[in-house]
Protein backbone atom coordinates (compact mmCIF):
# COMPACT_ATOMS: atom_id res chain seq x y z
CA UNK A 1 0.00 0.00 0.00
CA UNK A 2 1.34 3.41 -0.89
CA UNK A 3 1.85 5.63 2.11
CA UNK A 4 1.07 9.31 1.77
CA UNK A 5 1.94 12.20 4.01
CA UNK A 6 3.69 11.83 7.34
CA UNK A 7 5.26 8.41 7.86
CA UNK A 8 6.53 9.07 11.39
CA UNK A 9 5.14 6.62 13.90
CA UNK A 10 4.05 8.96 16.70
CA UNK A 11 0.31 8.44 16.19
CA UNK A 12 0.44 4.67 15.75
CA UNK A 13 3.16 3.51 18.15
CA UNK A 14 2.14 3.27 21.82
CA UNK A 15 5.72 3.61 23.13
CA UNK A 16 7.12 7.05 23.96
CA UNK A 17 10.61 8.48 24.35
CA UNK A 18 13.07 7.41 25.57
CA UNK A 19 11.80 3.91 24.78
CA UNK A 20 11.24 4.28 21.02
CA UNK A 21 13.01 1.94 18.60
CA UNK A 22 11.27 2.85 15.31
CA UNK A 23 11.53 6.17 13.47
CA UNK A 24 9.41 5.71 10.36
CA UNK A 25 6.95 3.45 8.61
CA UNK A 26 8.40 2.84 5.17
CA UNK A 27 5.88 0.40 3.68
CA UNK A 28 2.66 -1.34 4.67
CA UNK A 29 0.45 -3.97 3.08
CA UNK A 30 -1.64 -6.77 4.54
CA UNK A 31 1.33 -9.21 4.55
CA UNK A 32 4.48 -7.06 5.00
CA UNK A 33 5.40 -3.98 6.95
CA UNK A 34 8.78 -2.23 6.75
CA UNK A 35 10.06 0.28 9.31
CA UNK A 36 13.32 2.14 9.76
CA UNK A 37 15.31 3.17 12.81
CA UNK A 38 18.61 5.04 12.95
CA UNK A 39 20.47 4.10 16.12
CA UNK A 40 21.11 7.35 18.03
CA UNK A 41 24.17 8.11 20.12
CA UNK A 42 23.38 7.73 23.82
CA UNK A 43 20.18 5.75 23.32
CA UNK A 44 18.86 3.79 26.29
CA UNK A 45 20.01 0.38 24.95
CA UNK A 46 23.28 1.43 23.31
CA UNK A 47 26.43 -0.01 24.89
CA UNK A 48 29.98 0.48 23.66
CA UNK A 49 28.71 2.25 20.53
CA UNK A 50 26.31 -0.53 19.48
CA UNK A 51 22.61 -1.25 19.93
CA UNK A 52 22.27 -4.27 22.22
CA UNK A 53 20.47 -7.50 21.30
CA UNK A 54 17.63 -6.36 23.59
CA UNK A 55 17.40 -3.17 21.53
CA UNK A 56 17.17 -5.17 18.31
CA UNK A 57 14.42 -7.32 19.81
CA UNK A 58 12.54 -4.23 20.95
CA UNK A 59 12.88 -2.80 17.42
CA UNK A 60 11.24 -5.98 16.09
CA UNK A 61 8.43 -5.79 18.65
CA UNK A 62 7.80 -2.10 17.98
CA UNK A 63 7.86 -2.68 14.21
CA UNK A 64 5.12 -5.26 14.79
CA UNK A 65 3.25 -2.69 16.90
CA UNK A 66 3.54 -0.14 14.07
CA UNK A 67 1.96 -2.69 11.72
CA UNK A 68 -0.98 -3.15 14.06
CA UNK A 69 -1.24 0.57 14.83
CA UNK A 70 -1.40 1.46 11.14
CA UNK A 71 -4.03 -1.24 10.55
CA UNK A 72 -6.16 0.02 13.45
CA UNK A 73 -5.92 3.74 12.73
CA UNK A 74 -5.91 3.98 8.94
CA UNK A 75 -7.66 0.83 7.70
CA UNK A 76 -10.08 -0.27 10.41
CA UNK A 77 -10.57 3.29 11.76
CA UNK A 78 -10.54 2.14 15.37
CA UNK A 79 -8.37 3.35 18.25
CA UNK A 80 -4.84 1.96 18.44
CA UNK A 81 -4.61 -0.69 21.16
CA UNK A 82 -1.62 -1.87 23.15
CA UNK A 83 -0.21 -5.24 22.08
CA UNK A 84 1.82 -7.84 23.94
CA UNK A 85 4.50 -10.33 22.96
CA UNK A 86 3.38 -13.86 23.73
CA UNK A 87 6.42 -15.73 22.43
CA UNK A 88 9.76 -15.20 20.70
CA UNK A 89 11.33 -18.02 18.72
CA UNK A 90 14.47 -18.45 16.67
CA UNK A 91 15.92 -15.08 17.75
CA UNK A 92 19.31 -14.75 16.09
CA UNK A 93 21.62 -11.76 16.04
CA UNK A 94 24.33 -11.94 13.39
CA UNK A 95 25.88 -8.63 14.39
CA UNK A 96 25.06 -5.61 16.53
CA UNK A 97 24.39 -2.33 14.70
CA UNK A 98 26.61 0.64 15.46
CA UNK A 99 25.26 4.07 16.37
CA UNK A 100 24.16 6.07 13.32
CA UNK A 101 23.47 2.90 11.31
CA UNK A 102 19.91 2.60 9.98
CA UNK A 103 17.96 -0.60 10.55
CA UNK A 104 15.32 -1.65 8.06
CA UNK A 105 12.96 -4.07 9.76
CA UNK A 106 10.49 -6.19 7.81
CA UNK A 107 7.56 -7.80 9.61
CA UNK A 108 6.01 -10.63 7.59
CA UNK A 109 2.55 -11.75 8.72
CA UNK A 110 2.27 -15.54 8.68
CA UNK A 111 -1.08 -15.98 10.46
CA UNK A 112 -3.60 -13.83 12.27
CA UNK A 113 -6.22 -15.79 14.19
CA UNK A 114 -8.52 -14.44 16.91
CA UNK A 115 -6.27 -11.43 17.55
CA UNK A 116 -3.07 -13.49 17.78
CA UNK A 117 -0.51 -12.73 15.09
CA UNK A 118 2.37 -14.97 14.10
CA UNK A 119 5.05 -12.98 12.31
CA UNK A 120 8.62 -13.26 11.13
CA UNK A 121 10.92 -10.31 11.66
CA UNK A 122 14.04 -9.63 9.60
CA UNK A 123 16.37 -6.73 10.41
CA UNK A 124 18.74 -5.47 7.72
CA UNK A 125 21.36 -2.81 7.30
CA UNK A 126 21.44 -2.26 3.57
CA UNK A 127 21.26 -5.75 2.08
CA UNK A 128 22.89 -7.45 5.12
CA UNK A 129 20.60 -9.40 7.44
CA UNK A 130 21.76 -8.63 10.98
CA UNK A 131 18.96 -10.29 13.00
CA UNK A 132 15.83 -12.41 12.66
CA UNK A 133 13.11 -13.92 14.83
CA UNK A 134 9.56 -15.25 14.89
CA UNK A 135 7.12 -13.40 17.14
CA UNK A 136 3.70 -14.24 18.51
CA UNK A 137 1.79 -11.11 19.52
CA UNK A 138 -1.70 -10.34 20.72
CA UNK A 139 -3.78 -7.22 21.16
CA UNK A 140 -4.93 -6.20 24.59
CA UNK A 141 -8.14 -4.34 25.37
CA UNK A 142 -6.40 -1.16 26.54
CA UNK A 143 -6.20 1.68 24.05
CA UNK A 144 -2.88 3.45 23.51
CA UNK A 145 -2.68 6.92 25.00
Amino acid sequence: MSLSGDTSVGGILPQREPFVFVDRLERYDDRETVTSFTVPVGHLLVEDGHLTAAGILENMAQSSAVRIGYLCKYILHVPVRIGYIGAIRKFRVHRLPAVRETLSTTIILREDVFGISLTDAVVRIGEEIIAEASLKTTLGEKEAE
